[in-house]
């Protein structure tokens, strides 16, 4: 089966004081189209490492990422801009919402990277505030909404330009467990309604087994896990 993304003998090293610390080894990773995979592991694994350079944030110190078979060229900036406006989505563990913009002008952000600010956009965040419970909070700031309010935003604001993956890094990690598994219902909705690919980073195996596989990260390479994702 053709894969959506695909990647292949990644290696990272960081260097360090005395010396380097190598975190991922030789590491593949595959997703289909629409697939829904969590990554679990020890603190320090090396999972966000991972997320980012699936996503184009950081480049691999070898190996290389495939989007529909073909490479992503890491060297070059201006593609992986590209990238990771159009081809994915992130959400991370902090919601990284201006505080300056309203809940609404914040969705619309990554809208505005690619040109004006349609009628189709404004509708499309409109109905994603309505879809995370938000239809009263459009024109609140970050600073007057809750913590779970904030992540919602961010969760919708990942879907904003269609990407055909959203990559998640401990997204409800600061979150209590209830609105954390609320928010987890609202991804996953949001997912399948955008048929759209998932890599959520999670250390919550209530969610992991949520996905239709788990994959765990240890000693620098991914192994799957059958069953028991804690």
């Amino acid at each position: 089966m053709a894969m959506l993304l695909e990647a292949r003998n990644l290696d990272k090293i960081f260097p360090r004081a005395g010396g380097q610390v190598e975190v991922l080894r030789d590491c593949g990773f595959q997703l289909a189209e629409r697939e829904a995979v969590a990554v679990i592991g020890p603190s320090g694994s090396g999972k966000s490492t991972l997320l980012n350079i699936l996503g184009g944030l950081d480049s691999p110190s070898a190996g290389e990422v495939l989007f529909q078979g073909e490479p992503l060229d890491m060297s070059h900036h201006g593609a992986m801009a590209r990238w990771r406006s159009t081809g994915v989505g992130f959400v991370f563990q902090f919601h990284f919402l201006l505080p300056d913009f309203s809940a609404m002008e914040n969705l619309l952000i990554p809208v505005r990277g690619r040109g004006p600010v349609r009628k189709e956009d404004r509708r499309r965040a409109s109905d994603f505030l309505d879809i995370m419970g938000l239809s009263d909070r459009a024109d609140h700031l970050p600073g007057e909404l809750s913590g779970g309010e904030q992540q919602r935003v961010a969760v919708a604001r990942a879907f904003m330009n269609r990407p055909r993956i959203v990559l998640a890094d401990e997204p409800f990690g600061n979150l209590d467990r209830e609105i954390g598994s609320r928010l987890g219902d609202m991804l996953l909705a949001l997912r399948e309604k955008e048929n759209t690919a998932l890599v959520i980073v999670t250390h919550d195996p209530r969610l992991a087994a949520r996905a239709d596989r788990t994959q765990k990260l240890e000693k620098g390479k991914l192994v799957d896990v059958e069953g028991d994702s804690s």
